[in-house]
């Protein structure tokens, strides 16, 4: 980290440019793209491959794109490293911030860099939360919200993606008095703490302006919760646990609907807020779309996601499902300019048109062959390229015309 050309180059990317992907899933925490003029169609092999990077160790983190720097982490000789790669495929630096998880057979981070007005933060699989100045690499403050709040570790390891809003930095330490808590974005220091009695169930957060109100929506242990963002005071909590408790899916929210999907045959239910956002009602649950953690994109006036089967679509307003397509089987999505890319567990990737109404036929697929374990870092898209992770290895595909 300690590397002039990091310097130059986040000097040269000091503002967020407009097709850049700061943080998880996506300039607003949905996964979905601003990408323009991306190629509608890959030859029989896929898109051109640019460079690979390897070396990042083990992980499940997939990457934060800031103008002409790369950041993700990766676990090597038992500590988490925080990787600064340039666009060019070149690692420039790395920073050490602590032991990280063996996650019960699948170690290493899964955190995913926030990147924020010179900030970077990264929540370790154990619990640990650290903010790094990303033109020096220094440290700046470190929180370990098991000891400061009592959080309590989930079965396969704190999964949370850093949530910044304003001067708020928002986490899930899961603990008895302390399930979802703010932090000062200078210093660490509490703003304010949610306290249900609920553990962390792997989600990351989104926040959203609900007539006004800012609300923080995320999974715990017990259901789906609403937060008003700038008190902490609990909204209202909605039912939805499995056996588990795993609600690693982000929320998906829509003119003031929220939609919540989980794996293990629970399915996906849509809530509508009031006009003041502190009640909700159920307006329809599918169990069809159990999606485990590829997460749920909207489209349109729908929602779309993998489950167990494949890729279904279901209208927000009504819960009818609108198709059901194979994809690339169980895996996650990403969406940028009217496609979905998507990225099955058996290591194949695919992209193609998506609406409300129709999946269309796969413009392209291949296979990842680089990397190695499970393949399930979420794909990205950021200035005309896709980027894969897999283990050890960052693969950079140019798919901008």
């Amino acid at each position: 980290m300690r590397n002039l050309l990091l310097t130059t180059l986040l000097l040269l990317a000091s503002a967020t440019q407009a097709d850049d992907w700061p943080q998880w899933r996506g300039p607003k925490r949905d996964g979905r793209s601003r990408e323009k003029g991306l190629l509608r169609k890959w030859p029989g092999t896929g898109p051109r491959k640019l460079w690979s990077v390897r070396g990042l160790g083990e992980g499940f983190s997939t990457v934060s794109v800031v103008g002409n720097v790369i950041f993700t982490t990766g676990m090597t000789n038992g500590q988490g490293r925080l990787f600064v790669i340039s666009t060019a495929g070149k690692i420039l630096g790395k920073s050490t911030y602590g032991a990280e998880t063996k996650g019960k057979g699948y170690p290493g981070p899964r955190s995913t860099p926030t990147v924020v007005d010179g900030r970077v933060f990264v929540m370790s699989g154990e619990g640990v939360l650290n903010c790094f100045d990303a033109k020096s690499g220094r440290k700046l403050w470190r929180k370990d919200t098991f000891e400061a709040f009592g959080g309590r570790q989930v079965g396969w390891s704190v999964s949370e993606s850093i949530l910044v809003d304003g001067n708020r930095v928002i986490c899930t330490p899961g603990g008895p008095n302390a399930t979802v808590v703010a932090l000062n974005v200078k210093n660490g220091q509490t703003l304010w703490r949610t306290n249900t009695g609920c553990k962390s169930a792997y989600c990351s957060p989104i926040v959203v302006d609900h007539n006004g109100k800012r609300i923080i929506l995320t999974m715990v242990e017990d259901g789906a919760i609403g937060i008003d963002a700038k008190t902490g005071r609990e909204l209202w909590l909605h039912p939805h646990k499995n056996k588990y408790a795993v609600h690693a899916a982000t929320p998906a929210y829509h003119k003031g609907k929220v939609i919540v999907s989980s794996g293990y045959g629970l399915g996906t239910e849509c809530l509508e807020m009031n006009s003041s956002g502190t009640r909700v009602r159920k307006l329809w649950h599918v169990k069809e779309l159990d999606n485990h953690h590829g997460g749920i994109i909207r489209v349109g006036d729908a929602v779309v996601g993998a489950g167990r089967r494949g890729l279904i679509c279901i209208d927000i307003a009504t819960g009818r499902v609108n198709w059901r397509e194979r994809g690339t089987g169980k895996g996650s999505i990403t969406y940028a300019d009217g496609l979905l890319y998507m990225y099955g567990e058996k290591g194949e990737v695919g992209m193609a048109e998506v609406s409300a109404k129709k999946l269309g036929q796969l413009s392209g697929t291949f296979r990842v062959a680089e990397g190695s374990k499970q393949h399930w870092a979420h794909p990205v898209v950021a200035n005309g390229v896709l980027y894969i992770r897999h283990g050890d290895t960052l693969i950079a595909y140019k798919v901008g015309q």
